[in-house]
Formats: C-alpha cells, structure tokens, sequence
C-alpha cells in the first residue's frame, strides 16, 4: 500500500507540475508575444532563427556600407561636374588664344586664368570625403595629387582606391584616383597640360600650332572626365540596385522570422484558460483524492 500511496502522489506531482510548466509557458508566450522562448522548445526552429540573426546581422553591415558608397559615389559625381565646368572653361580660353585679334597682353591675361584653373582643379582633386580623407586619393588615405610648382604634379601609384563589400562576394569601389581622372597616356597629364599651355601663352608670339595641338589634348581630358563620370554613375546605380535587393531581402526575412517565432496570442489565451481549468481542476481532484483512507477506499 505504501508503494501505490508513493506512485499516486509522484504521478500526481508529476502531472501538475507537467501543465503548470505548460501554463507557465503559455504566459510567457503570451506576454512576449513569441512561441520560442528557448531553443528546446523548437530546435529546428531555434536554428533557422539563429541563422537569420546572422543574416540580419551581415544585411545591417552590407547596409551600412551601402550607405557610405552611395555618399562617395555622390560627392565624386558633384565634384567631377565641377571637374568638367573648369575643363570646359579651359577650353573656352584655349579657343580664344588661338584668335589672330588676340595679342601677347591679352593671351597673358588668359594664361593667369588657366593657371588659375590648374589651381582650382588640383583643389577638387584633393577634396575631403565623409570620412576626412582625400575623396580621389588612395586607400592608404594619402594625397590624391601634389604640384610639384614646376609645372608638373604628381599622382600616387602606391595603393588602388579601396574597394567597398556590398554583398556576400560583392565589392564596389566607391570613388575613383584623381590619376585616372586626369592621365592622358604617354606620361602627360591634364595638369600638366594646362600649365604647359600657360607658360606657351605667357612666352608669346605665335602660339597657334602649338595651342592646336594643346587643344585637341585638351578634348581628350574632356572625354576622360566624362567616362570616369559615367563609370562613377553606374557603379552608383549597381548600388542603388542592391540597396533594393537588400530591402526586399530584409523583408523576406522578418516574414519568415514572424512565421516561425510569433505566437498566436488568441489561440494561446484560449489555450491558457483551458490549462488553467484543467489544472484547477486536477488540484481539486488531487485534494479530495489525498484526503481519502484505506477504508474509504474499501468501501
């Protein structure tokens, strides 16, 4: 008799304690609003959800570097117009000193505002990005060109702009070397040029040949702005794409994530009120069936 008293009291305890744990965990259900409270109670579940964690922990980064690509790519777009602004100005002058109504006073005139114009360029060059680095410089920070004040400058060639990771083995190089902008093959360079047509107009007498020939180099630069433009603007729009790959991505995962985590928190209060019942009930009958004897139970 003793072993059955001792099983029906641990069957007992053991079953109440079954569906107040279920009703305990209902509550925390319900209050959390969430159905995997720890990885045992769904452990497939728990690891779909651990893997979408790490997703969403790339897609905040992948994000964030979108972000920062986007801001180069836009500050190089705006400081290359200005590139192309003072080329085309340049150009305008250029034309003007290869007129026969132009003398050697008025072509000085117009070399102090190219040599004005190489100034202005070497600035834009050297323009500061988001993060205070040189915006067409290197990856190593360093300057994106130097004038060496005899009319030459230099380019660093040590380092290649750095490349953005925008995507699982997905990079984007989010700015461009004032080098490229400005190399015009053979060793010469836009700067350069500029300031060799300067100090042409600025030695006088007949400077037609020579500022023809200045001028179709000078073309030249003008196109090479313009192509960097365009790859600047496509890359841009490469981002642009992925930041929409990423957003739909994100969603697609909260989805999931909401289908595989959230409870129902109407099924979950009925559930509740019925473990709660059943388990009233349970301690109701465990009492009266307890308070019973060996002769009660011989009658």
């Amino acid at each position: 008799m003793q072993i059955s008293t001792s099983l029906f009291y641990n069957n007992a305890s053991s079953r109440l304690s079954k569906m107040g744990e279920r009703a305990s965990e209902l509550q925390t259900q319900i209050a959390t609003g969430k159905k995997i409270i720890k990885p045992s109670d769904d452990p497939a579940g728990a690891q779909q959800l651990a893997e979408l964690d790490r997703r969403d922990a790339d897609a905040a980064v992948y994000g964030n570097n979108m972000t920062l690509a986007s801001s180069l790519l836009d500050q190089a777009d705006g400081v290359l117009k200005q590139i192309n602004a003072q080329l085309t100005r340049a150009t305008e002058l250029a034309t003007q000193a290869t007129t026969g109504t132009q003398t050697d006073a008025s072509r000085k005139i117009i070399a102090t505002e190219l040599k004005s114009i190489v100034g202005s360029l070497v600035s834009l060059a050297n323009s500061k990005n988001v993060r205070g680095q040189p915006l067409f410089g290197t990856a190593a920070g360093g300057a994106a060109v130097t004038d060496n004040k005899d009319g030459t400058f230099t380019f660093p060639t040590d380092a290649p702009v750095s490349e953005v990771p925008i995507a699982d083995g997905q990079t984007v190089q989010a700015t461009e070397s004032a080098k490229t902008i400005f190399d015009l093959g053979g060793g010469d360079d836009t700067l350069t040029l500029l300031s060799r047509m300067a100090a042409t107009l600025n030695a006088g007498g007949d400077v037609s040949a020579a500022m023809g020939t200045s001028l179709d180099s000078l073309s030249q630069a003008v196109n090479q702005v313009a192509d960097v433009t365009a790859s600047i603007g496509a890359r841009n729009a490469r981002v642009d794409l992925q930041q929409q790959l990423l957003t739909t991505a994100n969603t697609d995962r909260a989805d999931l994530r909401g289908k595989l985590e959230q409870v129902d928190v109407t099924d979950a209060i009925v559930q509740l009120q019925q473990m709660m019942t059943a388990l009233s009930a349970s301690q109701a009958s465990f009492t009266k069936l307890s308070q019973l004897s060996l002769f009660d139970y011989l009658k």
